[in-house]
């Protein structure tokens, strides 16, 4: 294999991850993530009921919430995941190219979702109140925010000051992680290669950084927008999340 070196510019962090992405997240749990949020989106009088999928990525949520019947709406701040999302979603589907802390939006929804811990993106203070900022202008009365978040057991422990990599036959790629307690911040390095047609690979690194919250950071968080918290669970499912819960799932509701 012989690298060939190329900066990932900052404005699109996911230009090397987008193509291959999909295949390398292959066996994750969307099914149950669209279900445990189909379940909770509030009952509406008008059909079909409206949700915004906040940082949508390549739309496979979106997808499967779209083929349950709901009219969504994908944000998210790469044009590469974007271009992958418009090729598997239906064409009347929106997709919108904003920063999470930048996006206004223009319509009322009966949901909004942010997944994939998208929330611990949100690393410096005071992101976390925008985001929920936007998603309340967002919501209806009644309307439910669902979002889950990577905890400090997970950053800390799993990933902790750990390096990995696999080999998926036409790409492989090398993660590297750095973990500083005092911030509860990780910062991932990842290495992608991809082979070109002339059989040579492609080497694009990306940096990319994650925060985890307390308990009381997200209430607080909340309540300052005008939120309730409704359901706080272990990863999509129904039992409360324990001290090595590795992924929360949260339901917030406006009054």
């Amino acid at each position: 294999m012989t690298p060939t070196a190329t900066n990932i510019p900052e404005a699109d962090q996911y230009e090397a991850l987008a193509p291959v992405y999909d295949r390398w997240i292959a066996g994750g749990h969307y099914q149950e993530w669209a279900e445990f949020i189909a379940a909770r989106l509030p009952a509406s009088d008008t059909a079909p009921r409206r949700v915004l999928d906040l940082c949508c990525g390549t739309g496979t949520l979106a997808e499967l919430l779209a083929e349950r019947g709901f009219a969504v709406t994908g944000v998210d701040r790469s044009p590469a995941m974007l271009r992958e999302a418009r090729q598997r979603l239906p064409e009347d589907t929106s997709l919108v190219c904003a920063e999470l802390l930048e996006f206004r939006p223009d319509s009322v929804f009966d949901g909004v979702v942010c997944t994939f811990d998208s929330i611990n993106y949100l690393v410096e203070d005071g992101e976390l109140t925008i985001a929920f900022s936007t998603a309340h202008r967002a919501l209806r009365s009644g309307g439910v925010f669902v979002f889950d978040v990577n905890t400090g057991h997970k950053l800390e422990h799993v990933f902790g000051d750990s390096h990995y990599g696999d080999d998926l036959d036409d790409f492989a790629y090398v993660w590297r992680n750095t973990y500083t307690p005092s911030t509860r911040r990780i910062t991932f390095d990842i290495t992608v290669f991809r082979q070109r047609s002339d059989g040579a690979y492609d080497r694009k690194t990306e940096h990319h950084d994650q925060r985890w919250f307390t308990h009381a950071e997200i209430e607080a968080a909340a309540s300052a927008v005008g939120l309730e918290v409704a359901e706080v669970v272990d990863d999509y499912g129904t039992k409360p999340p324990g001290s090595t819960t590795l992924r929360e799932s949260w339901v917030l509701r406006k009054p």
